[in-house]
């Protein structure tokens, strides 16, 4: 399979895959008090962000025509913080993966706050208002 073709694939099964917590002890929260869906500017490229309740789903590219990275992540958010695990798909040419701890300052910005695996980012992210 091409590996265009499997990274459609990837996207459909984590749009249409149920949700689940980090935890399993963790109580999960159906409602936040932010509203994060939208495009964000930020970590060397845009990021477009999906927000069901306390759940967060994003995907991020350098470029969308030829991007060197391009990743998904899955998070959860609690108080005002999100924690999210991520991956690099083979859109890019960079395959890492990780997790990130993010603050969230307002509906608009987002400020990482630590990481594991190779993100190469420490700055923030702003919404980028709709056309």
């Amino acid at each position: 399979m091409k590996p265009k073709n499997l990274f459609v694939l990837f996207i459909l099964a984590l749009t249409f895959t149920p949700i689940t917590s980090f935890s399993q002890n963790e109580k999960k929260v159906e409602n936040s008090v932010y509203n994060l869906d939208g495009v964000f500017s930020g970590a060397g490229g845009k990021y477009y962000l999906r927000q069901l309740g306390n759940e967060i789903l994003w995907y991020g590219e350098e470029d969308a025509v030829a991007p060197t990275w391009s990743n998904v992540a899955h998070g959860v958010i609690k108080g005002n913080t999100i924690t999210v695990k991520w991956a690099d798909v083979p859109k890019g040419e960079i395959l890492q993966s990780g997790s990130l701890v993010i603050r969230i300052n307002s509906n608009d910005e987002l400020v990482l706050i630590k990481q594991t695996g190779e993100f190469f980012a420490t700055d923030s992210w702003t919404r980028i208002p709709p056309n």
